[in-house]
């Protein structure tokens, strides 16, 4: 049943779902050649110039399409049922349909996944595609990933990067070395020391941090540096079910931080858990070692320093901390805009020490995972 409104038509779907479509949003994604580049599907109806009372002038259904004829200079558009089942206006306010080929759905973890990270060998993900696909699957879905028998040769992360997708450049080099041995100790941060490095998010000083974080262990002789993970999603629930109101003050105040080099000066300033539209949780950022002072009223300062104290012992806490041993050879990657990677302490005079990171961006990871789909 098609049905002409003011502003919209509505009718039924394959489903038989009354279902109803905006005439601008119709007009706008009319498929036909003068419209949607043929070779490269980009849109070239200038949308602005779609006439502010658009409507049909007449319409009906054939044989599985919605056929349109416009009161825009007569322009006829044609949309198939499959089309418009996949593109259908979302009844729910402010909410995207469109669904991402790439997207999965996110599994919460404490330290109950101790033992069951998911884990790859090295030589498969760069010769079976069906095993790279797993492996963007878990970094998309867990957050956290082992890989197991990476050779032990100096920038093998940046190579194993620029197979999955490319390298991400940071105001540090673009294959970071983080190197402890004994009797030459070096230290320009925290993570450069022997002390407990604490969990954390890396890069939350730049607006659009590096969206995953390798690192590859070219030797791990030391004693302890036993690496942490930590679900920042899952810390995010577990804040909004206990205080909801600490978890929107952390939605709403930004926190500064800052990082420099001899490369560059970052700074921003965003919240430590960032929303998207439709207020689902998007980027959690945490780095108790980089955050800046904060400029707030008194009553602020007093609400955010609850919740900042009340979200840092919920990442403390063992319940939802897991502990593992990399060895030499292995490398680990995280969602670095979702889990938190640290270190126990360890004994810089008990053995060579020596890992290189590298970083690429989240959306390439999920452009990958599209990829190896089509080819499929």
């Amino acid at each position: 049943m098609l049905k002409i409104n003011k502003t919209s038509l509505s009718l039924s779907l394959n489903n038989n779902d009354q279902r109803e479509f905006n005439f601008v949003w119709l007009r706008d994604n009319c498929q036909c050649d003068a419209c949607l580049h043929p070779s490269t599907q980009e849109r070239t109806l200038i949308t602005s110039e779609i006439p502010d009372d658009i409507a049909p002038i007449d319409s009906n259904m054939d044989d599985g399409n919605l056929s349109i004829t416009w009161n825009d200079k007569g322009h006829q558009s044609h949309y198939s049922l499959d089309w418009l089942n996949k593109h259908q206006n979302n009844k729910e306010t402010h909410t995207c349909s469109y669904v991402d080929p790439a997207m999965g759905e996110l599994k919460l973890w404490d330290n109950s996944l101790e033992g069951n990270i998911p884990t790859f060998n090295y030589i498969d993900l760069r010769e079976d595609n069906s095993a790279l696909l797993a492996w963007c699957e878990a970094i998309r879905d867990v957050g956290l990933t082992i890989v197991r028998g990476a050779p032990t040769v100096e920038g093998e992360i940046e190579r194993f990067a620029e197979h999955v997708a490319y390298v991400r450049e940071t105001i540090y080099d673009r294959l970071h070395n983080v190197r402890a041995t004994p009797n030459a100790y070096n230290a320009y941060n925290v993570a450069s020391t022997s002390l407990e490095l604490k969990p954390h998010t890396d890069m939350p000083n730049y607006n659009n941090p590096p969206g995953v974080q390798m690192f590859h262990f070219l030797v791990n002789e030391a004693e302890g540096g036993m690496s942490t993970a930590v679900d920042g999603f899952n810390i995010a629930r577990l804040l909004k079910e206990q205080d909801p109101d600490a978890y929107k003050t952390l939605t709403e105040i930004p926190v500064p931080f800052r990082m420099d080099s001899a490369r560059g000066d970052i700074l921003s300033a965003n919240p430590l858990l960032t929303l998207d539209t439709a207020g689902n949780l998007k980027v959690f950022r945490f780095s108790n070692q980089l955050a800046q002072s904060l400029n707030l009223s008194v009553d602020k300062m007093e609400a955010f320093y609850h919740a900042y104290r009340l979200l840092g012992r919920l990442i403390e806490d063992p319940d939802n901390m897991v502990k593992f041993r990399l060895n030499t050879s292995d490398m680990m990657a995280t969602n670095n805009l979702r889990v938190m990677h640290g270190r126990t302490s360890y004994d810089v005079n008990s053995g060579n020490r020596h890992l290189q990171l590298s970083y690429m961006d989240y959306d390439d990871v999920l452009s990958r995972i599209r990829m190896i789909k089509k080819a499929s």
